[in-house]
């Protein structure tokens, strides 16, 4: 057995490794791959977090409506008498806000009856849309029996319009005030809208109550009014 010459075990052992010419372009190589591999999981990550937000916004607004929608349709349409022995309504609407009488909130656990109010609370330049909600009974001086809920934040504007008789006119038609009537609108209509580049939506809700006459009252042709009120 004859030994290898020293010439050709260098020549051999330069052939299994690698140059470093051929090492610098693998480095590169690998460096390319691995800017693509982090753009494209920076861009995951952009367009999951993009999602989520927009998730979590139509959530809140699908939230909103159906809150909007339970406690507005199931307003009391509750006849006090007024002035001149005329009965009117427990229910106030104007373009920027609504009042009226409902359902006791579920988290209240309770019964009777809530006063609410749904309007546009302003400062600074943010707008938020907010219920209140006040027992009935209530002394309207404490702010403690008072719970504030906030709807929906940072939007640009909203209005409310009622659909029923105006005051002089048989006619259905829009009305961007109702106050001090003894009927309640047979549809509020509540419009949304949001700032320059906000991509929420907000369909235009159309609420119908589904108690327009005030069944709770027993008339007392004596008073004129409605026993025990």
């Amino acid at each position: 057995m004859t030994d290898v010459p020293a010439k050709d075990a260098m020549e051999a052992g330069s052939e299994a490794g690698f140059t470093l010419v051929e090492l610098l372009v693998a480095l590169a190589l690998f460096s390319l791959l691995a800017t693509l591999l982090f753009g494209n999981v920076h861009f995951g990550l952009h367009v999951w977090r993009s999602g989520s937000v927009h998730a979590e916004q139509f959530e809140r607004s699908l939230i909103s409506q159906d809150l909007l929608r339970r406690t507005i349709g199931n307003l009391y349409p509750m006849a006090v008498m007024k002035e001149g022995n005329q009965p009117q309504i427990v229910f106030d609407g104007t373009k920027g806000a609504v009042v009226f009488l409902s359902n006791a909130p579920t988290v209240a656990a309770a019964g009777g009856r809530f006063r609410y109010k749904i309007f546009v609370e302003r400062r600074d330049d943010r707008a938020d849309m907010m219920m209140t909600a006040t027992p009935e009974l209530a002394d309207m001086q404490d702010a403690s029996t008072t719970t504030k809920t906030l709807l929906l934040p940072d939007i640009d504007q909203a209005a409310f319009s009622y659909l029923g008789e105006a005051r002089k006119e048989k006619d259905l038609r829009w009305n961007d005030n109702w106050e001090e009537r003894s009927d309640v609108p047979r549809l509020v209509r509540i419009r949304v809208s949001f700032r320059s580049g906000d991509t929420r939506t907000w369909p235009e809700l159309l609420i119908a109550p589904r108690v327009r006459a005030d069944v709770g009252c027993v008339y007392d042709p004596i008073t004129m009014r409605c026993q025990g009120r």
